[in-house]
């Protein structure tokens, strides 16, 4: 077969028929090692194409290799896989997570590597090489590694639809946070594997036929889901990208968002006082706009960054000022979340009964609503309080709920909380060999997604228990 030169200017343009039985006749026709590549932006039509292939040629054995994480070097990665050695073709997916789509900087390790190794490949495999990527992946490729793109044998281009890898993410936003939370963990890792294939999608097409809004959305949707298995860091990235962007094309409302989210995250780090400087911002921007619900909950977040500082007149203050604004709109689930966190700062200051009625009404909302994760909060607080009135039965009652919740929900910060305030439950009735075994597994998981709370569940093992952290 004759090399080509160049690549596709208007690929959208080619007829995906014809480019099909182009690409079936080289697999049947390569008896020995080539180089193809396939240039196609949305996998889902990848998977088909591929399934078609492996239909129609049914006695040819062919390995799909997919990876789904970023990689440094290719050929390395292939040689750690074992393939059969009349393995007669071999399809690569998933590089584009390795290959940045943002257009800044030439460098990038694994086009590198690609482009160093490009003679090693044909000593390692004895059949065409397959290795399908977006377009704006192959861009990169051509332009950064042109030695390893000049001994192709061929490339093969398929049409790609913005306005349907739109559609498909437009399908894949939940409604709520709530929504977000309460799914099993196994869900949500489904739906961040979903949300990452639609963005490296997405990125994939050309910037004139991305919406930047759609987009920022997309970054924001991934943040949220990995912020609820407690991937911070990981949400933070998604976050300031998603930030970038609204900030870029004027979008106040996303900006806002973004803002209030990074709050969020970076109260669940325990950074405080970063977490108000992104709350104070987004505030202001809800104010600005008279957005009223994004104003209550902006008044919830810092009543509780506040409260995280010790600051509990203050907190109780916001948190007061939240509660007339989520009752003037009808806001239930800003009602709830203003009453559970009036409760905390009461206890804090050890009113203790007053305390509890605020959480029996968060609770009763809560379940009203459905909202799990507000359910499991308000359960575990009730346990605090009733732990601290010395009714510790009671106590151990409301946080095996809350361990329960969180455990369906996949909220491992809040198993690990739970955890540790059923060992303090029980080290108060005596019981300390099951206090031990319960902050152990606290520690585990805390340290595990990288939490401040660890600091405390492994404290309570060096000033109790006569063993140390197993």
């Amino acid at each position: 077969m004759q090399p080509e030169h160049g690549i596709a200017e208007n690929f959208e343009q080619y007829d995906d028929e014809k480019e099909f039985r182009r690409l079936v006749r080289a697999v049947c026709f390569s008896k020995k090692h080539f180089l193809y590549f396939a240039c196609c932006n949305q996998v889902p039509k990848q998977n088909e194409l591929i399934a078609n292939v492996k239909k129609e040629l049914k006695g040819k054995k062919i390995k799909v290799v997919k990876f789904k994480k970023r990689i440094t070097d290719l050929l390395a990665e292939l040689q750690k896989r074992k393939f059969d050695a009349e393995c007669e073709a071999v399809f690569v997916q998933g590089l584009e997570y390795s290959i940045s789509s943002d257009g800044k900087g030439n460098e990038n390790v694994l086009i590198y590597n690609l482009n160093i190794s490009r003679d090693s490949f044909k000593k390692y495999f004895k059949c065409p090489l397959f290795l399908w990527l977006p377009e704006y992946a192959l861009v990169k490729i051509t332009r950064h590694a042109p030695d390893f793109f000049s001994v192709r044998s061929g490339t093969f281009y398929f049409s790609s639809t913005a306005e349907k890898v739109t559609e498909q993410i437009f399908q894949s936003f939940t409604s709520s946070w709530t929504e977000t939370s309460s799914l099993p963990i196994a869900e949500k890792l489904k739906k961040i594997e979903t949300l990452e294939s639609l963005l490296a999608e997405y990125q994939g097409l050309h910037q004139e036929k991305r919406n930047k809004q759609t987009e920022a959305r997309l970054l924001n949707e991934l943040a949220n889901f990995l912020d609820s298995i407690s991937e911070y860091r990981k949400a933070i990235d998604y976050y300031e990208q998603s930030l970038a962007i609204s900030r870029e094309i004027g979008d106040r409302s996303g900006e806002g968002g973004s803002l209030n989210n990074l709050g969020l995250t970076y109260r669940s780090l325990g950074e405080y006082r970063k977490a108000i400087e992104y709350h104070e911002q987004s505030l202001n921007i809800s104010r600005e706009m008279g957005n009223r619900l994004s104003e209550g909950n902006g008044l919830i977040n810092l009543g509780n960054s506040y409260f995280s500082l010790g600051e509990y007149r203050k907190a109780i203050e916001y948190h007061e000022q939240s509660l007339v604004i989520a009752r003037e709109i009808g806001d239930r689930l800003g009602e709830g979340s203003s009453l559970g966190s009036l409760g905390i700062a009461y206890d804090s200051l050890g009113e203790y009964r007053k305390a509890i009625e605020y959480h029996e009404q968060y609770l009763a909302i809560s379940r009203e609503i459905g909202d799990r994760s507000g359910e499991g909060g308000s359960l575990n607080n009730l346990g605090i309080a009733y732990h601290r009135l010395g009714e510790y039965r009671k106590a151990i009652e409301y946080h095996e709920q809350y361990l329960a919740i969180s455990r369906e929900i996949g909220d491992r910060s809040g198993e690990g909380g739970s955890l540790t305030n059923l060992g303090i439950a029980y080290n108060s009735l005596g019981e300390k060999e099951k206090a031990c075994s319960l902050w152990n597994e606290a520690v585990k998981i805390l340290e595990a997604i990288e939490s401040p709370h660890a600091n405390f569940a492994r404290r309570n093992i060096e000033n109790h228990c006569k063993s140390k952290i197993s």
